[in-house]
């Protein structure tokens, strides 16, 4: 067991540094020496929530197998980093490896697990890092093996830290999308996400265009690989510009990264026949339009994405690495553990770019 402290939520937009014992991994687990861990916008809602990451106990119904001593969970579900110490029953992975870790945690067992996407578990047993366990927002992680992917030599932990979620999703969407050299594809929301789409399509010879907002953004992707951002973000005028880029065709496969209704309507009507719209972007809003005629006549496929598989998470380490392609461009800012609250402070309050824990 060794004294650490970690970054938690305990609720109310509060991010607090408390220092908690680590035990020792257990025998199929490996405890990470955390280099890295990402700040990502799905942990604003437990940032926002009033309860935080609850402290557990043996009423929490997250808590697996025995329950221990009643504490705040820390949050974090984007860590990358070397590995420190590993179980008994550790075969693949050895102290010194650089290693990055899937932010979720699958029974192993059930269909989707098999599939390689322990993100839809279908198990009780199912939990998030930084969510159900503790998370990368502290200097030690105990994580399953089954959790982690190798890190090539020539990408850093920040790139670890990136692909762990936000790159990891985009990539996950573009291979939906079949986006070829010479393919046009926009993209509708220029944060991580959507920039890590701009970064990796772009690189594989694809036209890619982009719809956002905030002006910096789209200034800020245009570094990145966009090769065209519109004008006005969606709407009559954005399809029309699109339709002016494209000879009237326009693009053959959309990625949707806000969630947003307007946004995902632009994607499924600035789509061309045959194309594809692909929503990543998580949102409530219910989204209105005529299947015959954006659909049924255009054939137009509609496919939504969530976060990627394991084996495509470990294809993109690949992928970068032979690229020389760096997803740490995309972040804007990094910060120390003990800022680590100014950092959820600044990102709550609306900081373009991606915000990134190191040590």
């Amino acid at each position: 067991m060794t004294n650490v402290s970690g970054l938690a939520f305990p609720g109310n937009r509060v991010a607090e540094l408390r220092d908690f014992v680590i035990d020792d991994p257990g025998p199929t687990e490996v405890q990470i020496m955390v280099k890295a861990s990402g700040i990502c916008g799905s942990d604003l809602h437990t940032y926002d929530s009033r309860s935080g990451l609850r402290a557990y106990g043996p009423d929490d119904p997250r808590v697996l197998g025995e329950p221990r001593t009643g504490r705040l969970l820390i949050g974090g579900h984007e860590p990358a980093g070397i590995v420190h110490a590993v179980g008994e029953e550790v075969r693949d992975f050895a102290i010194g490896d650089r290693v990055l870790a899937y932010h979720i945690l699958g029974c192993g067992n059930c269909l989707n697990c098999r599939r390689g996407y322990p993100v839809v578990c279908t198990s009780n047993e199912r939990a998030a890092y930084g969510g159900e366990r503790d998370g990368g927002h502290s200097p030690l992680l105990n994580v399953e093996q089954r959790s982690l992917i190798p890190i090539p030599d020539s990408l850093s932990f920040v790139d670890g830290a990136m692909i762990a979620c936000g790159a990891g999703t985009a990539y996950s969407a573009i291979r939906k999308a079949g986006v070829t050299a010479g393919s046009r594809l926009l993209v509708t929301g220029l944060g991580p996400v959507g920039l890590a789409v701009a970064q990796i399509a772009s690189d594989m010879g694809v036209e890619v265009v982009g719809s956002d907002l905030n002006p910096e953004r789209l200034s800020g992707a245009r570094k990145l690989g966009l090769h065209h951002g519109l004008a006005q973000s969606t709407g009559d005028a954005a399809t029309a510009e699109i339709m002016d880029l494209t000879d009237g065709l326009g693009v053959d496969a959309s990625i949707d990264c806000t969630g947003a209704a307007s946004a995902r309507a632009l994607c499924i009507e600035a789509a061309a026949t045959f194309g594809r719209a692909i929503f990543v972007g998580v949102g409530r809003q219910p989204l209105s339009f005529d299947p015959t005629v954006q659909v049924i006549s255009k054939m137009l496929t509609i496919q939504g994405s969530w976060v990627s598989s394991q084996a495509e998470m470990q294809e993109l380490t690949s992928v970068l690495a032979q690229r020389d392609l760096h997803p740490e461009a995309l972040v804007s800012e990094t910060f120390t553990l003990d800022e680590g609250p100014a950092a959820y402070a600044k990102f709550a309050g609306g900081a373009t770019g991606k915000l990134v824990l190191t040590w």
